[in-house]
């Protein structure tokens, strides 16, 4: 189970490094970071 959390919190965290490398409105790249970041914090206190 731990493996999967671990893949799982990279996987978030590399599409966050992903959209702020490739979207250009920084608006929405902050909504997306902002939301990635809820999503892997809320995932990891789930699992622990």
């Amino acid at each position: 189970m731990k493996n999967k959390l671990i893949i799982s919190q990279s996987i978030l965290w590399a599409t966050a490094l992903l959209v702020v490398a490739l979207v250009d409105d920084t608006q929405y790249t902050l909504f997306l970071l902002a939301l990635l970041a809820t999503v892997s914090v809320v995932n990891l206190n789930k699992n622990s």
